[in-house]
């Protein structure tokens, strides 16, 4: 079984999404040049009489900037104002660009902070010749530069009339789709296994109107005929016939419901130990999680133990979850009805105060985790808790109220494009595969490279899983936005065999491509109860999103001690439990992975060893 430990050592604010640290999370704003003093009077960089050149704060002397510039396409920027300074322009009515200065949060939640940038090519605004003594120059790394106009520079590449009516159109496009739409949102069901967890799911369909009732009446008969009637809720979620005749879980099952402020993915992961690998895929692609644990005597005890002997999946998928980036949580207290007594508040309290400081101490914020009794048998308290007296104790919400009330994850949609692909098909000449766009967005007709192979394909239809909620005008058909979970593309002009779950989808610009390593440089946590210390050389798995790679552990730089500060400058020789360390790993084949900082869905890993997690850490460096 895996060995668990308590992460608080790691820089939350370096390591973990924070929903409420926007500086850290997604507002990138451009660098703006600074104001300079001379001879008791103030001199802009606006200045039409300035004869003077003045470089802006070159990229990574912040971190906002360092992020800003990542998200370019081709090196492009905005507009031009102000004596020659390049800003972006708001959007509004038909064209512009998307707002630099604030966060955008209409609707959905979802944040755009730069200017777009997509199809492989670079935007800039149209722009007329300056009428002053400036002259404007923007370099390929996305600063802008003040020269005197003698200088010999470079010049802002300028749109033609029709690229610029394209990009106005698209930018008009995304713009009503964000004010329009629900948040979308992606939650990964977690818990030990038979905690009830596929049967939650499906009592939470049944009562959401999504599964009829003669599908229910279908499952409950033939459960009965292979005894077991009790899993006729869960059978709605495991479809599988190996699954169904295990009573297990083996697989990421998704499911889509609709709710008053999110479209909700419900990704149902396995809780067997044997299938966590199928779980860190599923927790690698969910904003959020819903925590499901047993009140019945000793099977909470058994997800939660942690001793020598045995650890449950309970603390692990806590562990997991947390360090592949899920932030908010539910934890939902099943089986409350055949606790001694039933529905006791008791023994709810008593789990309740059992788990809040693990989650704390592992990095969840108390106000992002909300306790709710349930039982996934009856329905009680999923979507009302009327008619029973035992739960009137309880005063919080009910399931699907707390799942409403998940705050609207941001996206990165400015940044450049970013689609994990998770399955393969073909039909037909085409090649089809679904995936999650974690930054950037995709258009119909874009050319597009599939790394780390590097074969270029064109994007012949987009799909979506269930219909947008902007509206019947809104065809999302043509365009797909960060945050869209199992989407569908149609790829042309591309061999199926070069395609393979785990590939990168981005565009073609050179400066838009993912980097693609053998070599990084990490900041790990090593599991807490680790039976084997790690040494120089050990061989681990590899395993980010939905791929895993063998690698080596070939360098310790150094380890850290509770408070954050390094522990000296002699290099480690062994990496015992419960250890946070910056280590290199080396991979036996390059993979598509950026810093942590740059693009936080690339920037994550787990690392495991004969079954057992013994580390999760992130990108901090790519090394040649």
């Amino acid at each position: 079984m895996s060995r668990h430990r308590n992460i608080r050592n790691l820089d939350y604010d370096d390591y973990y999404d924070d929903y409420d640290d926007y500086d850290d999370y997604d507002d990138y704003g451009g660098s703006v040049p600074q104001k300079k003093k001379t001879g008791g009077k103030k001199s802009t960089a606006a200045s039409s009489g300035s004869t003077t050149s003045k470089k802006q704060s070159t990229p990574g002397s912040s971190k906002k900037n360092r992020v800003a510039n990542s998200g370019t396409a081709g090196g492009g920027s905005g507009g031009s104002k102000g004596g020659g300074i390049s800003v972006a322009k708001p959007l509004t009515g038909g064209g512009g660009g998307i707002s630099v200065a604030k966060p955008f949060t209409g609707g959905g939640g979802i944040s755009v902070a730069k200017p777009l940038t997509g199809g492989g090519t670079s935007v800039a605004k149209q722009q007329k010749p300056p009428t002053n003594n400036v002259g404007t120059t923007t370099s390929s790394n996305d600063s802008t530069t003040l020269a005197n106009p003698t200088t010999n520079t470079a010049t802002t590449p300028v749109l033609s009339a029709a690229a610029t009516k394209k990009k106005n159109e698209r930018d008009a496009v995304i713009q009503k789709i964000i004010k329009g739409e629900k948040s979308r949102l992606a939650m990964v069901v977690l818990g030990h296994v038979d905690a009830g967890k596929s049967t939650l799911m499906g009592q939470v369909l049944v009562q959401l109107g999504n599964v009829e009732k003669r599908i229910v009446t279908k499952y409950q008969k033939q459960a009965a005929e292979v005894g077991k009637a009790s899993f006729a809720l869960a059978w709605v979620m495991d479809e599988d016939e190996s699954e169904r005749e295990r009573g297990v879980t083996m697989d990421v099952a998704t499911k889509f419901v609709s709710l008053k402020t999110h479209d909700l993915t419900i990704l149902d992961a396995p809780g067997h130990a044997d299938f966590i690998p199928a779980m860190i895929t599923g927790a690698a692609s969910a904003d959020v999680g819903l925590l499901v644990v047993a009140a019945t005597p000793g099977e909470f005890e058994s997800g939660f133990s942690n001793s020598n002997f045995h650890t449950g999946q309970t603390r692990e998928h806590i562990v997991l979850s947390r360090g592949l980036g899920v932030s908010q949580l539910i934890v939902a207290v099943n089986k409350l009805d055949a606790s001694e007594p039933p529905w006791s508040q008791t023994r709810f309290k008593e789990i309740q105060n059992q788990l809040l400081p693990f989650l704390q101490a592992n990095g969840f914020q108390p106000k992002r985790v909300r306790f709710v009794p349930v039982s996934a048998i009856s329905g009680v308290n999923v979507t009302s808790k009327d008619g029973q007296d035992g739960l009137k104790w309880y005063r919080g919400p009910t399931l699907l109220e707390a799942m409403d009330s998940f705050k609207p994850a941001q996206r990165n949609i400015e940044k450049p494009l970013r689609l994990i692909v998770t399955d393969v098909y073909q039909e037909g000449k085409n090649v089809n595969v679904r995936g999650r766009v974690i930054q950037g967005f995709l258009q119909l007709g874009d050319k597009v490279c599939l790394l780390p192979i590097g074969d270029t394909a064109l994007v012949s239809r987009i799909e979506h899983t269930y219909s947008s909620s902007a509206g019947p005008d809104t065809d999302r058909t043509k365009l797909a936005l960060a945050g869209d979970s199992s989407l569908e593309v149609v790829l042309s002009n591309i061999d199926i065999m070069r395609v393979t779950p785990g590939c990168i989808l981005c565009h073609t610009s050179l400066s838009e491509r993912v980097p693609t390593r053998s070599q990084i440089r990490a900041k790990i946590l090593v599991m807490e109860r680790l039976s084997v210390p790690l040494i120089k050389g050990c061989q681990v798995l590899f395993h980010m999103h939905s791929i895993d790679v063998p690698a080596v552990i070939n360098r310790f730089i150094r380890t850290f001690k509770k408070d954050g500060s390094s522990s000296g400058v002699v290099p480690p020789r062994v990496l015992t439990g419960g250890v946070s360390a910056v280590v290199e790993v080396t991979l036996l084949e390059k993979v598509c992975v950026e810093e942590f900082r740059e693009c936080r869905g690339l920037g994550r890993f787990v690392l495991r060893r004969g079954g057992m997690t013994v580390a999760v850490g992130v990108v901090e460096e790519l090394l040649s």
